[in-house]
C-alpha cells in the first residue's frame, strides 16, 4: 500500500527537479538578453535558410527510421520501414510533448504489439540507437573544439570533450564485444533455480536483461553494426543541417564545424533533466555556444528560439498525424 505513493512522490519530485531547472535556465537567459533585440534579430532572419533546414532535418529523420528498421530486422524480425515510420515518428511527439521521455517508454512497450515485434526487441534497439547516438554526439563535441581555431576555447575544455569522447566510445565497444558473455552470464544467473520451483524476483530480471544482451549481440554484428555507424553519421549530418542554415539566417559567418559543435552543445543539454520539450536547458545551452562562435547576445537569443521551434514543431505535428493515422498502434497494446 506505501509503495504507490511513494512511487508517486519520487514522480512528483522528478517533475519539480525539471520544473526548476527550466526556471533557471529560463531566468539566465532573460538576465543575458534583452527582448526588444532578440525581436528585431527575428525580424531580419532570412527564412528561407530555415525551409532548408527544416528539409535537412526531414532527411535526417528519415535515415533514424530507417536505421531503427536495421536494427529490428537484424533480430529476426523483418520490420519495413514504412512499419517503423509512425510508432517512431509517434514516440518522438510524445516525447516533445510528455515528462520523463515517456514517448521512449511507448515506443519499447507498447508500439511493438503493432509491429509484430518483441517488446525485448524494441527495448534493447532503443538502447543501441542511443548509445550509438551518445557517442556520435561525444565525437561531434571533440571535432568541433579541436577543429575550429578561429574561437579560444579553455584547454580543459577541450580535454574534457576528448576524454568524454574516448570513454563513450569504449563503453560502447565493451557494450559490443561482450554483450554475448554479459548475456551467457545474466542467463546462468537467471536459469539456477530448482526444478518446479517458482523463479524469484531478482531471477526473472536476470532473465530478462539477459534477453537484451542476446538482442544486443545480434545487433552488433559487424555487418549490422557498420551498417548503424554510418547511418548514424548520417543522421547528425541531416540534423547539423539545420543548426548550420540556421546560422546562415541570422547572417552568421559559419561554416559546417561550427553547426556541428553548436548542434552537440544543444543536443546534449537535452538530458538534463526539464519541462517537456526541453526547453531551458536547450535555449541556453543552444545561446552559449552560438556566443561562443562569435554571435552576439540577440543572435544566440533569436537563434535558440528558431532552431527550438523548428525542431519540436513539425516533429510533434507530424508525429500526432502518425499516431492519428494507425489507431492500432495503442489498440494492439490494449488488448
Amino acid at each position: 500500500m506505501t509503495q504507490a505513493p511513494q512511487a508517486k512522490n519520487r514522480r512528483w519530485v522528478k517533475h519539480a527537479i525539471g520544473g526548476g531547472i527550466t526556471l533557471i535556465c529560463v531566468i539566465a537567459i532573460l538576465r543575458l538578453v534583452k527582448f526588444s533585440e532578440v525581436v528585431d534579430a527575428l525580424a531580419h532572419f532570412q527564412w528561407h535558410y530555415l525551409a532548408l533546414g527544416v528539409v535537412s532535418l526531414g532527411l535526417g529523420y528519415a535515415v533514424r527510421i530507417f536505421r531503427w528498421s536495421v536494427m529490428l530486422s537484424a533480430t529476426g524480425n523483418s520490420v519495413e520501414f514504412k512499419n517503423c515510420a509512425a510508432p517512431f515518428l509517434g514516440a518522438i511527439a510524445l516525447n516533445n510533448v510528455l515528462p520523463l521521455r515517456l514517448g521512449d517508454v511507448v515506443r519499447a512497450l507498447v508500439f511493438p504489439s503493432a509491429m509484430g515485434v518483441t517488446k525485448t526487441a524494441a527495448t534493447t534497439s532503443l538502447v543501441v540507437e542511443r548509445l550509438i547516438d551518445l557517442v556520435t554526439l561525444l565525437a561531434c563535441l571533440a571535432l568541433g573544439i579541436l577543429a575550429i581555431q578561429t574561437i579560444e576555447i579553455p584547454p580543459a575544455l577541450k580535454q574534457t570533450a576528448v576524454v568524454l569522447a574516448f570513454l563513450g566510445g569504449m563503453t560502447l565497444a565493451i557494450g559490443f564485444f561482450f554483450s554475448g558473455s554479459f548475456a551467457r552470464l545474466f542467463n546462468s544467473l537467471g536459469g539456477s533455480q530448482k526444478d518446479g520451483q517458482t523463479p524469484t524476483k531478482l531471477q526473472h530480471i536476470f532473465t530478462t536483461v539477459g534477453g537484451l544482451f542476446e538482442s544486443f549481440e545480434v545487433m552488433s554484428r559487424p555487418r549490422v553494426l557498420g551498417l548503424m555507424l554510418i547511418l548514424s553519421m548520417l543522421v547528425w549530418v541531416g540534423e547539423s543541417g539545420l543548426f548550420y542554415f540556421a546560422l546562415l539566417g541570422l547572417g552568421l559567418d559559419a561554416s559546417p564545424l561550427m553547426a556541428l559543435l553548436v548542434m552537440a552543445i544543444a543536443t546534449l543539454s537535452t538530458l538534463a533533466p526539464s519541462s517537456p520539450g526541453y526547453v531551458g536547458p536547450f535555449h541556453l545551452a543552444a545561446f552559449t555556444a552560438v556566443t561562443l562562435i562569435g554571435g552576439t547576445s540577440a543572435q544566440a537569443g533569436s537563434y535558440a528560439i528558431i532552431v527550438h521551434l523548428a525542431l519540436w514543431l513539425p516533429t510533434t505535428l507530424v508525429g500526432a498525424l502518425a499516431i492519428w493515422s494507425r489507431p492500432a498502434l495503442f489498440k494492439a497494446a490494449s488488448k
